[in-house]
């Protein structure tokens, strides 16, 4: 009797994991990481450049404080 309780309830997660994965690929959810341009920065160099451009969207910075902190987010000093 344990085990038909044991194996019932290991069937129930598999479906439900089964149905997780199903509705995200048809959503899309996998698949956009997969199809990220290749530029897209994946390091968090590319995390801390896409903070920096969203800062400078917002008008948290100005031109020279942008391109102050780009440059040196690009090697430089």
């Amino acid at each position: 009797m344990t085990l038909i309780i044991l194996y019932s309830a290991l069937l129930v997660l598999g479906l439900t994991l089964l149905g997780v994965t199903v509705v995200r690929v048809l959503a899309g959810g996998i698949a956009d990481a997969a199809a990220a341009p290749p530029d897209a920065p994946s390091d968090a160099g590319g995390s801390a450049r896409r903070i920096l451009d969203e800062r400078y969207a917002a008008g948290e910075l100005t031109t020279e404080e942008y391109l102050q902190r780009r440059h040196v987010l690009e090697g430089g000093e």
